[in-house]
């Protein structure tokens, strides 16, 4: 029984590092924010795309886009497993599926990670801004 219980032990552990372990060789330098200037038409979205590394990231930045452009979101997960959300948008991001939608509602929204990949605080900073603007 104390061997199970070990054996437990260890694939949960071994499963929490592969969500988001390692350590940051070098953090990535912040990008400024990236405007679209004009709507794109209904069959040409403006794409983005975001690469997510242990508790960042990598192209964490700002993003502004103008009302009615089609978006086209890509997540590359480079380490660990992530996912980005937001209810508000109705994005629902995994890696290696796009998301698309209308920029239809001005205001500023948070895409955040929505897999827990490590220590609470750590994943908690895993956002990116974007501000749908008229």
């Amino acid at each position: 029984m104390k061997k199970f219980r070990l054996l437990l032990l260890m694939g949960a552990i071994l499963f929490g590092l592969a969500a988001c372990g390692g350590a940051d060789e070098e953090a990535a330098p912040k990008e400024e924010a990236e405007t679209v200037d004009t709507a794109a038409s209904a069959s040409d979205a403006e794409e983005f795309t975001i690469t997510a590394t242990n508790w960042d990231f990598s192209s964490d930045k700002e993003l502004t886009i103008k009302k009615g452009t089609k978006v086209k979101i890509n997540l590359v997960n480079e380490e660990g497993m992530h996912t980005i959300s937001n209810e508000d948008l109705g994005i629902d991001l995994k890696a290696d599926t796009p998301s698309e939608f209308t920029a239809e509602t001005t205001g500023e929204y948070e895409l955040i990670c929505s897999t827990i990949c490590g220590a609470t605080e750590d994943h908690e900073a895993m956002k990116i801004s974007l501000k749908i603007i008229d």
